[in-house]
């Protein structure tokens, strides 16, 4: 307990150090919201805080902290502070905003599935136990295959051959490994729930190599 209370307390305060050190004001502010939202999320001090038990919150907070706040305050950290251009949000950018913003919304609500008998004793009201696990997975499932039918045509219309081939050949690969992954998932079952839990994790960051083709 006091070594897990060290790492939490230590971990955002060393953050924020690193930003005051590279003199870096996005970097600093963005770890400060970071840590805002975290906590919000986790304190159980209602009826402001435990953001985990409103479902429409906890997705933002996923979205907030797994996507915008690791995009935005490096982005601008690295066009701005180091090497000194203005700040542009080109159309890779942009997609990827896009794309974290409705994948992290699809991993909160998968990630709520396996919890929902402690979450029903804790009295929190998730989005598996309003309208059930079958309607929540299928939702997510489809709104992370929306997120790559959205990569596909994206790359449809870009100007290189090569960065068309590897967007919409790659992203019709992966939507079809998720589609099968998926078939194979035991709702029933919080092993299989929570493995593919980690499954989509390693699909979301394979779109961090992906992101370099769109043009």
């Amino acid at each position: 307990m006091g070594e897990g209370l060290a790492i939490t307390i230590a971990s955002p305060l060393m953050a924020v150090a690193m930003g005051i050190m590279l003199r870096s004001p996005p970097l600093v502010i963005g770890f400060i919201i970071w840590c805002i939202v975290g906590g919000a999320y986790s304190i159980d001090l209602p009826p402001l805080l435990r953001w985990k038990g409103n479902p429409l919150m906890a997705a933002v907070t996923i979205i907030s902290m797994n996507g915008l706040l690791l995009l935005f305050p490096f982005f601008i950290h690295f066009q701005k502070i180091v090497l000194g251009n203005p700040v542009s949000f080109t159309k890779p950018v942009l997609f990827t905003a896009a794309y974290m913003v409705i994948w992290n919304a699809a991993i909160a609500f998968v990630k709520d599935i396996p919890d929902v008998e402690g979450d029903k004793a804790f009295g929190l009201r998730t989005l598996p136990i309003i309208i059930g696990k079958e309607k929540v997975f299928s939702i997510a499932v489809n709104m992370m295959l929306m997120a790559y039918g959205g990569a596909v045509l994206v790359g449809a219309f870009s100007p290189s051959v090569l960065c068309k081939l590897v967007t919409m050949i790659g992203h019709s690969a992966l939507a079809f490994v998720l589609w099968r992954q998926a078939k194979t998932i035991d709702l029933s079952d919080n092993k299989s729930v929570q493995s593919f839990y980690l499954f989509i994790w390693k699909l979301y960051y394979v779109e961090f190599l992906f992101v370099h083709f769109l043009r």
